[in-house]
């Protein structure tokens, strides 16, 4: 009778484990809500519509990852968001920022806009402000990823997770 329980309950735990995996639980690739919030303004879109306010309450966050890919790509601090919600639209926003441990501006970003992805890997007009756990835009021009030359300006604030390891 014990041995019949024992593996009854071996069996619910080995079935829920691959569920949690299947469905994603417990996995922090994906951003869950925080209390930060945040807001991004984009201003001279070449896409009608994009112009506007993305963000109308505490974005979901990442937690900030250390990464040192093998390769030339530089040792990198990385986190994404979402649930930057077009003000008076149905619209959102999300992104993945990139910035080196110990640096003051950007690496790369991409952030999408309704759907559409615009990037840049300059680090001027971004600032990561770690005292206030911020990364900060300042009328950053981002270029379509799909090669169309679309552009826009991002002014704004996306939080960070203070747990943040060192250097980032």
């Amino acid at each position: 009778m014990k041995t019949l329980h024992f593996l009854k309950t071996c069996t619910a735990l080995a079935a829920t484990s691959v569920l949690l995996v299947a469905c994603g639980g417990g996995n922090d690739d994906d951003p869950s809500p925080s209390n930060e919030p945040g807001v991004l303004t984009v201003s001279n879109a070449t896409v009608d519509g994009l112009n506007g306010v993305y963000g109308n309450g505490a974005l979901n966050l990442t937690d900030v990852d250390k990464k040192n890919p093998i390769g030339s790509v530089p040792e990198l601090c990385t986190f994404r968001f979402d649930g930057a919600n077009k003000v008076g639209s149905s619209a959102t926003a999300f992104g993945d920022i990139r910035y080196r441990p110990d640096a003051t501006s950007l690496h790369q970003v991409f952030l999408t806009f309704d759907g559409k992805e615009y990037g840049s890997g300059e680090p001027a007009d971004t600032a990561v402000v770690r005292e206030s756990d911020q990364v900060r835009f300042n009328g950053k021009t981002l270029t379509a990823s799909d090669g169309s030359g679309a552009t826009l300006r991002v002014s704004g604030i996306v939080p960070m997770r203070p747990n943040r390891p060192s250097g980032c």
